[in-house]
């Protein structure tokens, strides 16, 4: 009767203990809401900014494995070329590190629009890379005016 008892609770042990240090559960990718999107200095929403301005961006992350980085792009979108007919397009491709580490930010940047880039509609990415290597993005369009 004692051995029985004694099998039974040893059993229990060594299926508590895989069961325990099972940690496979793998960490949801990051989640991103674009709040806001749009000329720097009024804080605008409207997907809009003017060359030699800024563009306002304010996106919601939340990552449970902790953000490692987070990358900005802006692309011209069609046909874009210069006056003289070369095909050097202004684009943004710019990491911050300076949210590594958290889980929740509020990520509020303003970005400048280099004066040599060309009046029309560009492609936004926004992506966050978690410390686990999970990656997820949120695109947008915006389009980029001449200031009068």
């Amino acid at each position: 009767m004692k051995k029985s008892i004694f099998y039974i609770i040893l059993s229990f042990a060594i299926i508590s203990t895989f069961t325990a240090c099972n940690d496979d559960d793998p960490t949801a990718k990051p989640e991103i809401k674009i709040l806001e999107l749009g000329e720097g200095s009024s804080h605008g929403n409207d997907h809009t900014a003017y060359i030699g301005g800024e563009l306002h961006i304010e996106v919601e992350v939340v990552a449970q494995g902790k953000i490692d980085k987070i990358q900005v792009r802006l692309h011209p979108e069609g046909e874009h070329h210069g006056e003289s007919g070369d095909h050097d397009e202004w684009e943004l491709d710019k990491t911050f590190t300076k949210f590594s580490g958290l889980k929740n930010t509020t990520f509020h940047e303003h970005i400048d629009i280099a004066t040599t880039a060309e009046p029309g509609e560009y492609h936004f990415d926004f992506i966050v890379t978690d410390m686990e290597g999970n990656q997820s993005s949120a695109e947008a369009d915006v389009i980029l005016k001449a200031k009068n």
